[in-house]
């Protein structure tokens, strides 16, 4: 879709850091995202990531593209752009949307 990937590919330039008030935990098979205020995690609001959302996370370091972290999903998950693309964008308006970047 042509119309579409013109406005992700502007979106796709962007950068974004974590929030420093989100703790982020890999325990057994799971991985976490909990925010914390006043130096206590809110438990009622803890997200389960998933593989993909986890790969994402990692790689939000402010210094990267999300053009670089797509293709850096495409690589690790062999998936095809747009299906890359798609979870990304999707899981940054997420993380937006709780304030955790």
């Amino acid at each position: 879709m042509p119309s579409s990937e013109t406005g992700d590919m502007k979106e796709l330039t962007e950068k974004y850091r974590k929030n420093e008030d989100f703790v982020y935990r890999k325990i057994q098979d799971e991985t976490i995202l909990v925010p914390i205020k006043d130096n206590v995690g809110d438990m009622g609001s803890i997200y389960d990531l998933n593989e993909v959302a986890a790969f994402i996370w990692e790689h939000l370091d402010g210094e990267k593209r999300l053009l670089d972290i797509r293709n850096m999903i495409m690589n690790e998950f062999e998936v095809s752009s747009e299906e890359a693309e798609e979870d990304l964008v999707a899981f940054v308006s997420e993380l937006r949307e709780i304030e955790a970047i």
